[in-house]
């Protein structure tokens, strides 16, 4: 199977996540559905400043890396960070996360699912 290799460009072409008017995910590379047994999916994720959003409970362990601006994350037990450009972060399965922003961030995200299955 031959590895693939996206352009940076990608970063800025991110679709519009569901109805939230400023945040932008879009899968753009891993495991599609099928046989794998361990499946894993890299995402751009994009938020601008607007309302803060909460996430559905995660059902998967998702890893990520702030690749610019910075954004602020809250669980469900109120723990809080700001998280900026260079810094790493882990949500294990069974987290609820608000996230916001007070101008934009811009973060790199795998995720142990395959490609749509947010």
């Amino acid at each position: 199977m031959p590895f693939l290799v996206k352009p940076e460009s990608e970063i800025y072409q991110v679709p519009k996540f569901q109805e939230i008017p400023n945040v932008f995910i879009s899968d753009s590379i891993g495991t599609v559905e099928g046989k794998t047994a361990n499946p894993l999916t890299g995402a751009w994720f994009r938020m601008e400043q607007g309302p803060s959003v909460t996430s559905p409970t995660y059902e998967y362990n998702e890893i990520g890396i702030m690749v610019k601006g910075e954004m602020n994350f809250m669980d469900e037990a109120g723990q809080k960070a700001k998280v900026k450009a260079g810094q790493v972060f882990f949500f294990p399965a069974g987290s609820t996360i608000t996230f916001s922003s007070a101008n934009f961030g811009i973060a790199w995200k795998c995720r142990t699912t395959h490609m749509g299955k947010l």
